[in-house]
């Protein structure tokens, strides 16, 4: 990898110097020159780019007269590099690749913190665009976190970042540029390496070489194996999303369409983003065709409901479906969508003695298909859809409306706790519930 990344290091091109502004300050020393971007990085304890903006020879740019905002990497940013990066870009016969990095750290103008809460990207002084993205009140730059905002001196801002930035290459590239190689073989056994070389641009979650391996190699060696590319290409589609979507419009959507046709559910789990539940370990890695977020696990495509009722343990919600007549429309991928609140085995056990053996009874078959349907609205809604529809309720496919209740203990529907959310199927959602759903006067129908 180290290879690599130096080749995208010294591949980097050059663009010219623009700057921006900040009004002068009165120092309180009068004596003592004005601090500037370039004099207050060893002031800030950034004492690497420090070095590395006198190697490039950027002094006189930073201190000069035109106002520049610069995302400074902390020394830490800066210590994570692959060995042997840094001390290649401070070689003399680098400087150029060293200057195109360093220019892509800084725009023009004073862009302070709160200006950049408007930005959705900002040009470099390099000339490639910076992605800008506000997660959990966390302001980002590409994969940077700003850690300490608003240094202002004389002649812009400083802000701290924690990762050193590289300029964009296409996702094709950048897969191996970043190291995954898994998925790097992976996009050209599925003939994909064209599509993800194209103008896109695309969205791509992007699996480590470590969630490859978690698959097992007698399952990576079937996936790779050319007789199977059909299966493998379904799978990398469902970890690309047309359009270049950064963090937190991903997690505004929640539900996002792939190219595979299916959706994937972004999440937040404490200032994690997941999808399908798995974190996402590095986001906003902006491509020339698009956006890369590195996963932590590859993303199975969902099944649909009736599969993923039996594989997740609800035998009896699988029978009754059978006995209702009810399996096929589940088991159809290309039915519904669906939203499905889906009682435990246990919850059905917990139905007075006698109900379960009637409700089974083919005699009483329309009264199930009741009973079922109270369960199941159209349309799906993840665990913040059905918290939102608290003041409507939800309309189920049986016509009546289940009221939802959300506050800090959980939620329940119609009274019935919901213990679990947000598995995703080919043709719906489902959420687990502790309790069997009964519409008025269903009991008393059977026979």
């Amino acid at each position: 990898m180290d290879t690599q990344y130096r080749l995208l290091l010294l591949g980097a091109l050059a663009a010219p110097l623009l700057l921006v502004s900040c009004s002068d300050d009165d120092d309180d020393n009068s004596s003592a020159p004005p601090a500037t971007v370039n004099s207050v990085l060893a002031d800030l304890g950034l004492n690497t780019l420090a070095l590395a903006v006198e190697a490039a020879d950027l002094d006189d740019e930073l201190s000069g007269p035109n106002d520049v905002t610069l995302f400074a990497p902390s020394d830490a940013a800066f210590a994570a590099l692959p060995p042997g990066v840094l001390d290649d870009l401070l070689l003399p016969q680098n400087q150029q690749a060293l200057i195109d990095i360093l220019l892509y750290h800084a725009v023009a103008g004073e862009v302070t913190s709160q200006d950049a809460l408007a930005l959705t990207s900002a040009t470099s002084l390099g000339g490639p665009e910076l992605l800008v993205d506000v997660l959990d009140d966390e302001l980002l730059v590409n994969e940077g976190r700003v850690t300490d905002s608003d240094n202002l001196v004389s002649n812009g801002v400083v802000h701290v970042i924690d990762r050193v930035l590289m300029p964009p290459q296409s996702l094709l590239d950048t897969l191996t540029s970043r190291g995954l190689d898994t998925l790097s073989t992976a996009v050209t056994a599925a003939n994909l390496d064209g599509t993800l070389s194209g103008a896109g641009p695309f969205t791509l979650f992007a699996p480590t070489d470590e969630a490859f391996a978690a698959l097992g190699q007698p399952t990576l060696d079937f996936l790779l194996d050319p007789l199977n590319q059909a299966a493998l290409a379904e799978i990398l589609t469902y970890h690309a999303v047309a359009g270049d979507e950064v963090a937190s419009s991903l997690l505004l959507t929640e539900l996002v369409e792939t190219l595979q046709g299916q959706n994937v559910l972004v999440g937040l789990d404490g200032n994690s983003i997941t999808v399908n539940g798995n974190t996402v370990s590095t986001l906003n890695i902006p491509c020339t065709n698009g956006v890369l977020h590195v996963l932590d696990a590859v993303l199975e495509v969902p099944e649909p409901i009736a599969t993923v009722a039996a594989d997740a343990g609800f035998n009896t919600l699988v029978a009754a479906l059978d006995a209702a007549g009810l399996t096929a429309t589940f088991a159809d991928a290309g039915a519904g969508p669906f939203t499905v609140f889906a009682p435990t085995d246990a919850a059905f056990a917990a139905l007075p003695a006698g109900v379960l053996d009637q409700l089974l009874d083919p005699v009483n078959q329309a009264v199930l298909i009741q009973v079922l349907q109270y369960h199941v609205a159209s349309g799906e809604l993840t665990a913040n859809g059905v918290v939102a529809a608290e003041p409507t309720g939800i309309v189920t496919l049986e016509g009546s409306t289940l009221p939802v209740v959300a506050d800090e203990t959980g939620v329940t529907v119609d009274g019935v706790n919901v213990s679990a959310t947000n598995t995703l199927a080919a043709n719906g959602i489902v959420h687990t519930i502790d309790a069997v759903l009964v519409p008025a006067g269903a009991l008393a129908a059977l026979q």
